[in-house]
């Protein structure tokens, strides 16, 4: 009973209020005081507010890949590097030795190789000359052997002068195959045990320890992986109020700095799954902050998420999709890890007809607004396009310059007499 009571005490109050803004437009003269915005051209903007975080686009921890003690800290926090600038040096003096005796041991197994080629050929030349000797043996017997053979075809000597010669022939035949076999058989093996293929293979070896070996020297030189600014070095392990100093003791794998891209700051805001389907890539963001006050910085949404994530809200349990917005410029006073306020421009239309949206009224599914003419009110159809709670693109029926009246006013009709009101609302393009 006492809520029908309230409705119908507001009604009366609005009725007396109606008649008395028609009394007092009737008394000066029938002309209705209205809030009057001139027709231009102006920019239709609808904003998602949002919060983000200021991120750098990449960074990445920086470990030592072997253990050992700082040598040198060639950096602090928030210097410039460029990728492969040296950081820092690790000390190991046993990786030390280890790269300088193996690569003695590879240098000493590349020079083998060429006492190898020499023995080799040396070799060759020596089986050589055997089978030359073994050779010129074997005609030497054959020789003696025909002679005696046809002296004792003439009976002019006796058999057994015939058999020696043909076991002297039979044995200069073996060893010239002999000499042969080995010459064939060096050129396949390399002519002994220190051949160039075993040398060969040797010094294969001592390469690939080497190479380990040089590879390990090189992780005490810890460079940076890319252009960018050292946003952090590690603390002492039992101290994280205490930076590592030269001399510590690290740890293989232990994070010594983190790195930041030096590229344009990144904005990772965390849109509502409700909203997302107005997020496109491209859309222009306006990012200000409490940290940084007058200040507004335009950038682009370059990254959607594809997932939605639970709300980091722990009362809420709306999810939200993470949205990247690479800023067009870092001032100086950004902080990787700094809160902001977004605005993403879901609507970004500019060189159009806007009105604020009370200008605007309907007659079932046509809209249509009042422009004075002549100091009266003229009802002006009109085609709208998208709108806002402040705002409506007009598309057609106006032409700059018109006058309309801004606001719903129930004195105002078709044919009433107005006048613009003092405080008249500016254009939204001004």
């Amino acid at each position: 009973m006492n809520r029908i009571r309230n409705l119908v005490l507001i009604a009366i109050a609005l009725a007396a209020v109606v008649a008395i803004a028609v009394f007092s437009g009737k008394r000066s003269g029938d002309a209705v005081a209205v809030k009057t915005v001139t027709v231009k051209p102006g920019s239709f903007v609808t904003k998602l507010p949002e919060n983000g975080v200021v991120q750098r686009p990449q960074v990445v921890t920086i470990p030592t890949l072997i253990a050992g003690n700082i040598g040198h800290i060639y950096v602090r926090p928030g210097d410039r590097v460029s990728a492969g600038e040296l950081v820092a040096t690790i000390e190991n003096p046993t990786l030390e030795s280890n790269a300088a005796g193996s690569q003695a041991d590879y240098q000493s197994s590349v020079a083998t190789i060429k006492t190898a080629r020499i023995q080799e050929q040396n070799a060759k030349v020596t089986y050589e000359a055997q089978v030359a000797t073994a050779k010129a043996s074997l005609q030497e017997a054959q020789r003696v052997y025909d002679a005696d053979a046809a002296l004792y075809a003439n009976k002019a000597i006796a058999r057994n002068q015939v058999d020696d010669d043909k076991t002297k022939l039979d044995q200069a035949q073996v060893a010239y195959e002999q000499a042969l076999r080995q010459l064939q058989l060096g050129a396949v093996t390399g002519y002994g045990e220190n051949s160039v293929q075993y040398a060969q293979a040797a010094a294969d070896k001592a390469r690939i320890i080497n190479e380990s070996n040089q590879q390990q020297l090189g992780f005490t030189r810890i460079t940076a992986p890319f252009d960018g600014v050292i946003q952090t070095i590690a603390t002492q392990p039992s101290d994280p109020l205490t930076p590592l100093h030269e001399g510590d003791a690290v740890t293989q794998g232990q994070e010594l700095f983190t790195i930041g891209q030096s590229d344009a700051y990144i904005v990772k805001a965390q849109v509502d799954e409700q909203d997302i389907i107005n997020v496109h890539l491209g859309q222009r963001a306006n990012i200000t902050g409490e940290d940084f006050p007058g200040q507004t910085l335009v950038g682009r949404v370059i990254a959607i998420s594809p997932v939605a994530i639970k709300s980091t809200d722990p009362s809420s349990t709306a999810r939200q999709v993470l949205t990247t917005i690479r800023l067009d410029r870092s001032p100086s006073f950004l902080r990787d890890g700094m809160s902001v306020d977004v605005d993403v421009l879901t609507a970004d239309v500019a060189h159009t007809i806007v009105l604020p949206s009370a200008a605007v009224q309907r007659d079932g599914k046509s809209a249509y607004v009042y422009v004075i003419r002549s100091g009266k009110a003229v009802k002006a159809p009109v085609k709208t396009g998208a709108s806002n709670d402040m705002q409506t693109i007009v598309k057609s029926g106006l032409t700059p310059g018109e006058v309309v009246i801004a606001e719903k006013n129930p004195l105002v009709h078709d044919g009433t007499a107005v006048s613009a009101a003092p405080n008249a609302t500016p254009s939204p393009a001004e």
